[in-house]
C-alpha cells in the first residue's frame, strides 16, 4: 500500500498546479488554474453548444472534466516536484480525475480527462474487454504501450490517496455535484468536447508561462462584409475586348445569381467552370447565409497553400472594414502548426477569426484526430459556413466514406453550412460506396448559365496525349516543351520530380520559375508575383513554370500550353483551368493541355496515382475529356477508383474504426498525406529568434518554414528544437529557385532513391 499524505504537504494552505516561472518564480496556484480552465471550458462549450441539435448532458461533462482535470496533480510527490521546478511527475496527474469521474458515473468527463493530454483519445476496446477483469476503463498511466505493472502501480496509488485529493480540491474550489452521464457520444462529439477543454487547458497554461493573452472573439458583422463584398466587385473592370467584355459579364450574372439565390439548404454544390469567379460569388451566398442563421465564422478549406494566398488577398481587399487589422479578420493558415510543448504551445493556429482560409489536409485530419494539441480548434468548427474550394481535390476518394458522415453530422448536429465548389466537380454524394445512400445536392448555378459556360469550355481547352501516351525521359519532355509557344506551365507529380525537371531547364539556359513546397511560403509568394507580372507583361512570352500540384487548382494564372505528369482525371481537367483561363487565347486556336509520364533516372513514382493514372490513360485515349463535362468526367472516374480500391483497400476500415471508437487507428487511417512529416524553419534570423526563446508571431514562423519527412530529417541530421515538433534547416537552400531541394540533389545516395519521392 501507498503511504498516506505526508503531515508537511498537509500544511501547504495552496496546492500549484505549474512549476514557478523561470523569469519571476511566480507559481500558478492549483486552484487559479482549474477554475480558469473550467470557466474557459464551459465558455467555449457554451459557443459551441448553442449551434448543437441535442446537446445532452455534453455542458455537465465538460464543466465536470475541467474542474477534475488536474485532480492528480495535489499528490504529495507531484506537489513536491512542481514546487522545485524540477524533473517530471513522478505519477501521472491524470488517472485521479478519471477515477472520481467514473465514481461518479460520469464517463464522458473521465474520457475527457483521460485524453486531454498526448497520446489523447485511446482505444476503447483496450480499456473496456470483456474478459474476466474488464480492461483497465481508461485507468492507470496515460500511455497504453507501458508494462501492466505500470499502470498497477498508478492505479494502486491514485486508489490509496483519492480521498486526500480530494480534501484539498475541497478546501480550495469546494467539491462540485457530478451528473450522471453513461451515454458514451460518438467520435465527432467526444472529440469538440475534448477540444474545449483542451483548448481551455493550453490557453491558461499559455497564460501563465509565457503572458500569452486569451484570443478573444472579433466581431462577425456579416451584413457590413456582404456590403463591402459587392462593393469590390462592382469595382471590377469590365474588360476591353469582346472576350474579355462577355466573361466577366458572366461573372456578373453568377455573383447575382449566388447573391440572390433562394436556397435555403445546408449543403449545396456549385459546379462552375475555372475563371467565373467562384471565390467572390460562393463568398457571398454563404455570408448571407452567415447572416440569416447567425453562424459564426466562414471557414474556407482548400488543398493548395497557393489557392489560400490568392483567395487571402482577395478577400482581405473586399471584406475587412475600416479600423481593422486584415490579418486579425482573415487568417490564413498554411501549416498543421499543432505543437504539444509549452514552448510551442503559443504558437498554434486556433481557428478563431471571422473568416478562416485552411488547407483540406488541416481540416479533415482535424474531424479525425485523436491528438489534443490537434483538436484543440476543432470546437471552432461548429456555428461555421464551410466553402470547400476545388472540393474535387479535398482529400483522397479512399477517405470520402467517413469523412462524408462527419460533414453531414456537422450539418444535422452543429449548425453548419456548406458549399461544394469545383471546376472539376465529383459529385461523391452519388455514389453509394461513400455515402450509402445517395443524395442529390441543389446546384448553386442557374441550369441555363451551367450550360452556357460549359460550351465556352470545348472553345477555351483541349487535351492531348505526348508521345501517344508512351513514357518520356526528362530531355525529351523539355524538347516538347521547347517546341510549344509559351508561357508555359509543366506539372509534376512530386518536389523531386519538379526540382530535377526544373534544373534540367536552367542547365538548358531557359528561362523558368520552379514553384513547390520546397521553398517557405515566404519564397513562394515572391515567385507567384514574378508569375504574375510574367503572364501580365508577356502573353506570348518564351518562358516556363515548372510546378507541383500546388499551382493547378483555384490560382488565377493563365498560360498558353501546359504539360501534367499523369496523375488522374481531376488533376489534368484543373491543369486545364490554369491554361486560356479567361479565353484571351481563344483568337490563337485556345489552349492546350498535354498529359505525359517519366522514366528516367532519379524520376520517382507518386503511388497514389497507380489506380487514377490509368483510369485517365483510358479516357485520354477514347477522347472523353473533350467531349463530355467535366463533373460528368471526375465523378465517373471517382466511381472508377471506388471500384478498384475496393479491390486494394478495406474501404470500410475507417468506418469500423470509427464506430468501434478506436481513435488511435482513425487518426491513422484518416491521414490525408500519409507521410510522417515534421516542421522545418528555414529562415536563419528566425532559428536565432527560436533559440533565444522570442516570439516571433505565428506569421513569420509559418512563412519561414516548410514540411519535411521524418526519415529525410534523421538523414540530414536536423537539430530539434521544442521537443520534436520543430527542427532546424542546416544545409544550402536556395530561396530564388530551388528551396531546400538544392541541398538534396546533390546527395548521391537521395537521387539514387526511386521510393524518395517528396510531396
Amino acid at each position: 500500500m501507498c503511504k498516506r499524505m505526508d503531515d508537511s504537504l498537509k500544511s501547504i494552505i495552496e496546492p500549484v498546479a505549474h512549476s514557478p516561472r523561470k523569469k519571476d518564480g511566480k507559481v500558478d496556484l492549483y486552484a487559479r488554474h482549474v477554475q480558469a480552465v473550467c470557466d474557459g471550458a464551459v465558455e467555449r462549450a457554451k459557443a459551441m453548444l448553442c449551434y448543437a441539435g441535442d446537446a445532452g448532458l455534453l455542458h455537465s461533462s465538460i464543466r465536470s472534466a475541467g474542474l477534475m482535470h488536474d485532480l492528480g496533480k495535489l499528490d504529495p510527490e507531484n506537489q513536491k516536484v512542481l514546487l522545485d521546478g524540477r524533473g517530471r511527475l513522478p505519477w501521472d496527474h491524470i488517472d485521479a480525475g478519471v477515477a472520481y469521474l467514473r465514481k461518479n458515473r460520469d464517463f464522458l468527463a473521465a474520457w475527457l480527462v483521460r485524453a486531454h493530454h498526448a497520446p489523447g483519445l485511446p482505444k476503447l476496446g483496450e480499456h473496456f474487454q470483456s474478459t474476466k477483469d474488464r480492461g483497465r476503463q481508461l485507468r492507470g498511466r496515460r500511455h497504453d504501450n507501458l508494462p501492466s505493472e505500470d499502470h498497477n502501480k498508478q492505479i494502486d496509488r491514485t486508489n490509496d490517496l483519492l480521498s486526500e485529493y480530494l480534501k484539498i480540491h475541497e478546501q480550495v474550489l469546494g467539491i462540485p455535484a457530478i451528473k450522471k452521464n453513461s451515454i458514451m457520444p460518438r467520435g465527432l462529439k467526444t472529440r469538440l468536447a475534448l477540444s474545449c477543454l483542451v483548448d481551455a487547458d493550453h490557453a491558461d497554461t499559455a497564460f501563465f508561462v509565457e503572458d500569452v493573452a486569451p484570443v478573444k472573439d472579433i466581431p462577425c458583422r456579416w451584413e457590413e462584409r456582404l456590403q463591402a463584398l459587392c462593393s469590390y466587385v462592382a469595382s471590377l473592370p469590365k474588360g476591353d475586348t469582346e472576350e474579355e467584355k462577355s466573361r466577366n459579364k458572366q461573372r456578373e450574372v453568377f455573383f447575382q445569381s449566388c447573391l440572390e439565390s433562394s436556397r435555403s439548404e445546408n449543403m449545396v454544390a456549385c459546379e462552375g467552370p475555372v475563371g467565373l469567379g467562384k471565390t467572390t460569388a460562393v463568398t457571398a451566398y454563404l455570408l448571407k447565409q452567415a447572416y440569416k442563421k447567425k453562424l459564426r465564422r466562414l471557414i474556407i478549406v482548400a488543398p493548395f497553400t497557393a489557392i489560400l494566398s490568392q483567395t487571402a488577398k482577395v478577400l482581405r481587399k473586399a471584406l475587412v472594414l475600416p479600423g481593422e487589422n486584415p490579418e486579425e479578420i482573415v487568417a490564413e493558415h498554411h501549416h498543421r502548426a499543432d505543437f504539444s510543448s509549452y514552448e510551442a504551445r503559443q504558437l498554434a493556429a486556433l481557428w478563431h477569426a471571422p473568416i478562416v482560409l485552411t488547407t483540406a489536409v488541416s481540416f479533415f485530419e482535424t474531424l479525425s484526430s485523436a491528438s489534443p494539441s490537434t483538436l484543440r480548434k476543432l470546437h471552432a468548427v461548429p456555428g461555421s459556413a464551410l466553402f470547400f474550394d476545388e472540393a474535387h481535390a479535398a482529400i483522397p476518394v479512399k477517405l470520402w466514406p467517413q469523412n462524408w458522415r462527419w460533414l453531414k453530422d456537422l450539418v444535422s448536429d452543429w449548425g453548419c453550412s456548406m458549399v461544394f465548389a469545383s471546376g472539376s466537380l465529383s459529385r461523391f454524394w452519388t455514389q453509394e460506396a461513400v455515402v450509402g445512400e445517395k443524395m442529390d445536392l441543389p446546384e448553386l448555378m442557374q441550369d441555363t448559365q451551367l450550360k452556357s459556360v460549359l460550351r465556352d469550355e470545348q472553345r477555351r481547352i483541349c487535351y492531348r496525349q505526348l508521345s501517344g501516351g508512351s513514357p518520356v525521359t526528362v530531355q525529351e519532355l523539355i524538347d516538347a516543351v521547347v517546341a510549344e509557344r509559351g508561357p508555359r506551365l509543366v506539372i509534376l507529380n512530386t518536389v523531386k520530380n519538379a526540382a530535377m525537371v526544373a534544373q534540367k531547364m536552367r542547365e538548358r539556359k531557359m528561362d523558368v520559375l520552379h514553384l513547390s513546397t520546397a521553398l517557405t511560403p515566404y519564397d513562394r509568394k515572391i515567385v507567384l508575383q514574378r508569375i504574375e507580372r510574367k503572364l501580365l507583361f508577356s502573353k506570348y512570352g518564351d518562358w516556363t513554370l515548372v510546378a507541383t500540384s500546388c499551382v493547378e487548382a483555384g490560382v488565377d494564372f493563365s498560360f498558353f500550353r501546359a504539360f501534367r505528369e499523369r496523375f488522374s482525371v481531376a488533376s489534368l481537367l484543373q491543369t486545364g483551368g490554369r491554361v486560356n483561363r479567361h479565353g484571351e487565347y481563344n483568337d490563337k486556336g485556345g489552349g492546350i493541355v498535354f498529359d505525359f509520364t517519366l522514366s528516367d533516372i532519379g524520376i520517382t513514382q507518386h503511388p497514389d496515382a497507380e489506380i487514377s493514372a490509368e483510369i485517365l490513360l483510358d479516357f485520354l485515349k477514347k477522347d472523353l475529356l473533350n467531349i463530355e463535362s467535366p463533373a460528368d468526367l471526375v465523378t465517373k472516374s471517382m466511381h472508377l477508383e471506388l471500384q478498384n480500391y475496393s479491390q486494394c483497400y478495406n474501404e470500410n476500415l475507417l468506418i469500423q474504426a470509427e464506430k468501434t471508437r478506436n481513435f488511435p487507428e482513425v487518426e491513422k487511417l484518416g491521414k490525408v498525406i500519409s507521410a510522417d512529416t515534421r516542421f522545418v524553419v528555414i529562415d536563419p534570423l528566425l532559428q536565432v529568434a527560436l533559440q533565444k526563446k522570442e516570439k516571433p508571431g505565428m506569421k513569420r514562423l509559418l512563412e519561414g518554414s516548410v514540411q519535411l519527412w521524418t526519415n529525410k530529417i534523421e538523414a540530414l541530421g536536423l537539430k530539434a528544437m521544442y521537443g520534436q515538433d520543430i527542427y532546424f534547416w542546416n544545409d544550402t537552400y536556395d530561396s530564388d529557385f530551388l528551396g531546400y531541394m538544392a541541398a538534396l540533389l546533390r546527395d548521391e545516395n537521395f537521387m539514387r532513391d526511386n521510393d524518395a519521392w517528396i510531396i
